[in-house]
């Protein structure tokens, strides 16, 4: 029997006219619906693959836009391939405790077949990570940003371990109705923050997420565009902070934060908040009119009484020098040693996340920023003049966040660093030397 093919342009997918679906499929497709919210395809589908998605990252999502995304992706591959269920074992939890039990599991060798793990995590995953070069082009390679590819690409065998979906970097948020260009200097920053909340009332002048993530949310950029390192760019990020100009830099860095707090214009207690949801209540309730953040942000910025008034520009720097940007996201590593499996978990992720178009519609229906040149280039919510496009500009040359085995306690150390320095209890040439001792007795 022949069956006639027919392009959808709106689903970028191809079909088979419904009747002869009905004759080609076995009727248990019909039967009931192949998408549950654990197992998506026929229940007695002879090939079996297992996914560890996050729950907002899969189409159990609350998010209705995602939901509808993400279940037509996938009702849609199923349908394609009557033969394979998937059973979805959603990732719920604290994060520490998820990455524990996955590398226990990886171990013994009873790892899902594909799992969604978190840029900073690479590191632990990739000699347990299978590549996906043997499904993927070359030309497929190159669509990535090059930050991307960098962070995907393990740096001992030089294979693609991971495909990201989407990507993240930090810079400034700011009050587009009060701010015409956005301060590119530190030193600018600090001022127009101090008059804006003179002349507006504002609590803060710039907000910042002081917990554990202040130094990727912040002053890791602001050092290496000073040209000082955190870490060495090697497999292990081996922690150079305290050494010579590395130090100095980090201690003028901080001295800036430490400005601020002398000035009134960011309080202590910015040392106390660390979610996402502490700059999301503050932007809601018209707090302050400049923060220090991610792009992950945009999403809960955006539904704020506001929220229109927010824009995102590059991070600032002392000085104003051009900023070395830096990013991060979510991805999925293949950990199934079967060659069939891993040939169709590719094709799975190309039509629900990875290819340009499905990346692009989850994207712009997560808030999430693409990590293909083409999703970003040709999809029109992320074109006009809106935070997306910010954001995908920002992220153009950004460069991997350090996720060697060292990177946990260099970050550890500098927040603590921050917070001394925030609170008034040390010097910023203190914190900075406390920090490093610490560090070296670890190591």
């Amino acid at each position: 029997m022949t069956i006639r093919l027919i392009w959808h342009p709106a689903a970028r997918s191809w079909s088979a006219p419904m009747a002869a679906l009905a004759i080609a499929l076995p009727t248990a497709v019909f039967a009931q619906d192949v998408i549950t919210p654990e197992l998506i395809g026929r229940p007695d589908a002879p090939i079996t693959i297992t996914i560890q998605p996050r729950f907002a990252y899969s189409h159990q999502s609350n998010d209705e836009a995602r939901r509808a995304v993400l279940t037509e992706a996938f009702r849609d591959w199923s349908l394609r391939h009557p033969d394979v269920k998937i059973e979805v074992q959603v990732q719920q939890g604290d994060d520490a405790v998820i990455v524990a039990k996955r590398i226990q599991d990886a171990q013994a060798g009873r790892a899902a077949d594909v799992i969604m793990v978190e840029q900073v995590d690479y590191q632990t995953f990739y000699d347990f990570a299978k590549p996906f070069d043997p499904y993927i082009s070359a030309e497929t390679k190159a669509d990535f940003l090059p930050g991307v590819l960098k962070g995907m690409t393990d740096p001992e065998t030089g294979e693609v371990k991971y495909l990201q979906i989407n990507a993240y970097t930090y810079g400034l948020w700011y009050r587009n109705d009060l701010v015409d260009t956005p301060p590119a200097s530190l030193e600018e920053l600090g001022d127009l923050a101090e008059k804006l909340m003179k002349e507006n009332g504002f609590r803060y002048g710039v907000f910042v997420l002081g917990g554990q993530s202040v130094p990727r949310l912040s002053f890791y950029s602001q050092v290496a565009s000073l040209g000082g390192k955190i870490t060495e760019d090697d497999a292990d990020s081996t922690p150079v902070f305290g050494e010579g100009e590395n130090r100095e830099i980090l201690i003028r860095v901080l001295s800036w934060y430490k400005e601020m707090v002398d000035r009134g214009v960011m309080p202590k207690d910015v040392v106390n908040f660390a979610a996402t949801g502490d700059v999301v209540s503050r932007v809601a309730a018209g707090e302050m009119p400049f923060v220090i953040g991610g792009t992950f942000m945009g999403g809960g910025i955006a539904q704020t009484p506001d929220g229109a008034k927010w824009s995102f520009a590059p991070m600032p720097q002392l000085g104003g020098v051009a900023p070395v940007m830096h990013q991060s996201g979510w991805s999925w590593g293949m950990f199934t040693d079967d060659a069939e499996k891993q040939a169709l978990i590719t094709d799975l992720l190309m039509d629900t996340y990875i290819g340009p178009w499905p990346m692009a519609r989850w994207g712009e229906a997560g808030g999430y920023t693409p990590t293909r040149s083409s999703a970003l280039q040709h999809y029109s919510a992320f074109l006009s003049d809106t935070p997306a496009r910010s954001f995908g500009q920002a992220l153009a040359d950004a460069i991997p966040l350090a996720n060697g085995r060292h990177a946990a306690l260099t970050e550890t150390a500098l927040t603590n660093a921050f917070q001394q320095v925030v609170l008034g209890t040390m010097t910023p040439e203190e914190a900075v030397d406390e920090a490093w001792s610490t560090v070296q007795l670890e190591l």
